[in-house]
């Protein structure tokens, strides 16, 4: 893999800035998007990076609306960036029926980054489990100019305002992680990725990654519900914190996250919740955590939050748990 190349289907956020960090790893990046969104790729785009309070330009990619075009080029991976919502409607499954016919033939692995959809777009692309990985980014990226995030000091807003992305690593320099399996697959990700020098990408078990990402949904539904507070607000409620851990108890506890997840819902508690966003909060200084979840999760990923929640609710209904705390914060999340 000395030359690889990697399709990133799609160019929001999530694709620019991992399709940034794979360049810097010497990966050879073509992003796939629609018609419409070709001239914005033109000329480059600036990203703004929270971590050390710099520009970075990035205009080492190349650019295609047409999925014709992915059967022409032999890549080593597709990365899907659509969320999970996106991936079940129409237009996402056509579009992944398509690509799955693109690159069947060759030997590109594609990862999905929606949550919750790995074997969903395996059977819509036809492709073998080996070639599919699952994973998403890890660090918190946002579009500039369509999501008024406040920039806090010492980052420089008319600086930040300039880009077309900007991005900040959380407490590492974890920019990414992949489920483990399949090993080969995933090994040879995480060793491109990690090239850049500048980003990680953290390989899971699938059972832990399962786990934290399902859990998480619960924290942005008590943000929400509260009407997106300050987090040293928003743990002041003790009533509705509470309502949280409990609900991320009753998803680490499913079944099917055996005696890990069973584990880990013992140490979920009201205080030990606030603890771990108190922390998040500061540190994704300067970027301001909530203000980024309201505008990621309280708009782009809303619909697959739901979907998450849904599923889990509906997995512990059929294991015979009553799912009362993660029902109620279901019940509160208006369409």
């Amino acid at each position: 893999m000395s030359n690889p190349k990697v399709l990133v289907v799609g160019a929001g956020a999530l694709g620019v800035v991992t399709g940034y960090h794979l360049a810097q790893a010497g990966a050879g990046v073509t992003f796939l998007v629609r018609p419409d969104r070709l001239a914005t790729l033109e000329g480059g785009q600036q990203l703004y990076c929270f971590d050390d309070l710099s520009s970075k330009q990035f205009d080492a990619y190349q650019s295609t609306a047409s999925v014709e075009d992915v059967s022409a080029e032999q890549y080593d991976f597709v990365l899907v960036t659509l969320d999970g919502a996106s991936c079940r409607s129409a237009e996402g499954e056509t579009l992944l029926r398509a690509l799955g016919d693109a690159i069947r033939p060759g030997n590109a692995v594609a990862l999905i980054c929606g949550m919750d959809v790995r074997e969903h777009c395996r059977e819509l692309m036809q492709l073998p489990a080996d070639r599919v990985l699952e994973g998403t980014q890890a660090m918190l990226s946002y579009h500039v100019g369509r999501y008024p995030v406040p920039v806090h000091p010492p980052a420089d807003p008319a600086q930040v305002s300039r880009a077309d992305f900007a991005y900040r690593h959380t407490g590492n320099s974890c920019g990414f992680t992949v489920v483990a399996e399949p090993q080969e697959a995933a090994t040879r990700f995480a060793k491109l990725y990690n090239r850049s020098g500048v980003s990680t990408c953290r390989s899971m078990q699938r059972i832990t990654y399962t786990m934290f990402t399902r859990s998480f949904f619960p924290i942005i539904a008590i943000y929400e519900r509260a009407g997106w507070p300050d987090t040293s607000k928003l743990v002041e409620d003790r009533e509705l914190m509470t309502l949280g851990a409990r609900a991320m108890g009753e998803i680490l506890s499913l079944p099917e996250h055996g005696w890990r997840g069973k584990l880990a819902s013992l140490l979920v508690g009201r205080k030990t919740l606030a603890k771990k966003l108190l922390g998040m909060e500061r540190d994704c200084r300067p970027l301001d955590y909530t203000a980024f979840n309201r505008c990621h999760h309280g708009t782009k990923v809303r619909a697959q939050n739901l979907l998450v929640m849904q599923h889990c609710a509906a997995a512990g209904k059929a294991a015979g748990k009553p799912m009362r705390a993660l029902n109620e914060l279901i019940a509160g999340f208006t369409p």
